[in-house]
């Protein structure tokens, strides 16, 4: 793909399914999408998981995100508000959308396309 519009991480554990809690990630499948919606596999990025038997630590959580920086979202079946936090600093946009990861990119690249229409 030449000239994507935007990189994804999906939080997947078989690169099919977007079933993880963010936090609990040790892998995410990276793709890159353009602008008529079609994506590419980039690679399964492997990361240390942040979620600590269900506490957080802020400085576990940022080397997370540190892990995808060069992503613009995260789709993840669930995801915490830290997290969630964290990401939107460093401009990324996390959504909870578990599912196919076709039909998760689809769901985003349709709100995507809305939010354009809308000029928002």
């Amino acid at each position: 793909m030449d000239n994507p519009s935007y990189r994804v991480a999906l939080a997947s554990t078989d690169n099919r399914n977007v079933d993880q809690h963010f936090g609990r990630a040790e892998s995410f499948l990276i793709v890159d999408v353009d602008e008529a919606g079609n994506y590419e596999e980039i690679e399964q990025r492997f990361v240390n998981p942040v979620c600590l038997g269900g506490h957080h630590d802020v400085n576990q959580l940022r080397r997370g995100v540190y892990g995808i920086l060069d992503c613009n979202f995260v789709l993840a079946a669930r995801i915490g508000d830290g997290a969630v936090y964290e990401l939107r600093e460093k401009g990324i946009a996390a959504f909870e959308m578990p599912g196919s990861v076709p039909d998760g990119l689809r769901r985003l690249d349709g709100y995507l396309k809305l939010l354009q229409e809308m000029n928002l």
